[in-house]
């Protein structure tokens, strides 16, 4: 009986992937474009691995139990993918933990943190709130990691420098052979955290601008990495640090537990599915290209894009843009002080980015920042 019930599902997974008639009347369709276009969180519109869907569907019955051979099987999958023996990986839901176990494990009165502004708060946020302190550097002028003024603020009571790579929000590399230099020049008590959300997205992906060759190396690098971003499973929350065994020793101290059963069957799936992961890092970058190229026509100053989002120089105060999208119910990214006329959109489907380019437009001539015809 379970066997034909794990069939039928299986057939209506694999149908409702292949169908390709209309799912709902003319009517509905009006209602379900009325819905918000989200492009504020950095999802993916792309959707993830349809095997990641049947696993989750085939370990359903599993539900009443922890995860057990899954767990190891997800942690082995990730080793042979870092080529790291699995005691160098540490699972968590989202990459969000692994950031928060840093900040936990590494601050304390007295000590200091490196990191840029604007940049990723997650980490520096918890690190303050547990009494560090954090040197803010400011951005060079491509909006890139200043690596210079970086190493110059290190001390003898720094232990931590964050780097998210590419930079949230201004969706910046830096230069990965500079960066390596970088890392290998900071002193060994010192903590490099390299966050790498987005680098699949990036020119050249994973294997031109990992820093995991580094990790290998060293035992004072942290890498993290999430199935939120090129993977589509923001709602399912995985994700994992890649470390030597002796920094995450620290950060298990603080360690609240794995992902649930589904999401472990799910991210091992995906994982295997590489022919749907190309897919979505081919969309993310061919739809970021007719996003750029539409700026160009209007003469927008935008940072150079290496992840899943665009950072433009809008010319208006982004709270106020954000509002003023809103009323046309397009949700576009927070303000990122110090640049408070820039704005962070994340790129959605080719459609909603049209959508959005439209209204861009149309704001724009509003407020005289291009001319009106």
């Amino acid at each position: 009986m379970k066997y034909k019930i794990n069939k039928l599902i299986f057939g209506l997974v694999v149908g409702s992937l292949c169908f390709q008639a209309p799912l709902w009347s003319e009517d509905e369709v009006d209602e379900v474009r009325s819905e918000p276009i989200y492009i504020n969180w950095n999802e993916n519109a792309f959707g993830y691995s349809p095997a990641a869907k049947v696993a989750m569907m085939e370990a359903m019955d599993r539900g009443n139990r922890y995860p057990r051979t899954e767990g190891r099987e997800l942690v082995e999958a990730l080793a042979a993918r870092e080529e790291v023996s699995s005691d160098w990986i540490l699972v968590t839901p989202g990459s969000g933990p692994v950031l928060q176990m840093a900040a936990l494990a590494y601050a304390e009165e007295g000590k200091n943190m490196i990191t840029v502004e604007p940049g990723y708060m997650q980490l520096t946020r918890l690190f303050e709130a547990r009494g560090g302190e954090v040197k803010y550097v400011p951005l060079n002028d491509a909006l890139e990691h200043d690596l210079p003024a970086m190493q110059a603020a290190i001390d003898e009571n720094t232990v931590l420098i964050y780097i998210c790579q590419p930079n949230n929000p201004t969706g910046t590399m830096v230069d990965p052979v500079e960066l390596k230099a970088f890392i290998e020049s900071v002193p060994e008590e010192v903590l490099v955290f390299v966050d790498e959300a987005y680098v699949e997205v990036a020119d050249g992906g994973l294997e031109r601008n990992s820093m995991i060759g580094v990790v290998r190396s060293s035992e004072n690098v942290l890498l993290s990495r999430t199935f939120s971003k090129v993977f589509g499973m923001a709602g399912l929350r995985i994700g994992y640090g890649v470390a030597h065994p002796s920094v995450l020793a620290k950060l298990r101290t603080f360690y609240m537990g794995p992902p649930d059963l589904l999401s472990t069957v799910a991210a091992t799936a995906a994982l295997a599915d590489t022919a749907h992961t190309d897919y979505n890092r081919d969309e993310y970058i061919r739809v970021r290209k007719i996003v750029t190229d539409r700026l160009d026509e209007l003469g927008m100053e935008y940072a150079d894009p290496q992840a899943t989002f665009v950072f433009i120089h809008t010319g208006i105060d982004a709270g106020e843009l954000q509002s003023m999208m809103a009323a046309r119910n397009i949700i576009i990214g927070r303000p990122s002080p110090p640049l408070t006329d820039w704005a962070r959109v994340s790129i959605g489907t080719e459609e909603e980015m049209q959508i959005f380019l439209n209204a861009f437009e149309s704001i724009l001539r509003e407020h005289g920042r291009i001319g009106v015809d």
